[in-house]
């Protein structure tokens, strides 16, 4: 029951965030994951906050228990982008623009894309033959998806802790 659970959570946000209902194999999850850390961790340090994101994130998304656990333990190397893709490219090619979207996120999670992490991305998605303005693109979209957040926040969930959450009046809406 738990694991039929999880399954028709994980396709919901699946379907909700991305327009899909299949959850991924194991496999395909442990290379998009290890290169979410890879680029959270271009700035020299894979901070708590963008570790839990990707685990997270993963976990609301199907990822497997054992998946789950070895991922907080990874540490991210210097394993070449080619050979991280070349296992699951096929995989990694279908969701290659939620991946740069993906990267933007866990990269953003300890409050900060650093310059180098922004440079991992731009190097990703080249490998992935997406273009700079497609990459900018998304940038924007997470941009702005963060300030859509902070304003839910603040207009739906007034009494949350202001450090969270920074003010948004009714008038920068």
């Amino acid at each position: 029951m738990e694991d039929e659970r999880v399954k028709n959570v994980a396709k919901w946000v699946l379907n909700y965030t991305r327009g899909e209902n299949e959850v991924p194999h194991t496999r395909s999850y442990e290379i998009y994951s290890k290169l979410l850390f890879r680029i959270a961790a271009a700035d020299g340090e894979l901070a708590p906050s963008e570790r839990e994101w990707i685990i997270g994130q993963r976990a609301a998304l199907g990822a497997s228990d054992e998946l789950l656990e070895m991922l907080e333990t990874y540490e991210p190397s210097d394993d070449d982008w080619g050979a991280l893709l070349e296992f699951q490219r096929s995989f990694i090619e279908s969701v290659k623009h939620f991946l740069i979207y993906d990267a933007f996120q866990a990269a953003s999670a300890d409050s900060e894309l650093h310059e180098d992490e922004r440079k991992a991305i731009s190097q990703l998605g080249k490998e992935l033959g997406i273009d700079e303005s497609t990459i900018e693109k998304i940038a924007q979209l997470h941009r702005d998806e963060e300030e859509i957040k902070k304003r839910r926040i603040a207009l739906l969930a007034p009494h949350q802790n202001k450090k969270r959450t920074p003010s948004v009046t009714e008038e920068e809406f």
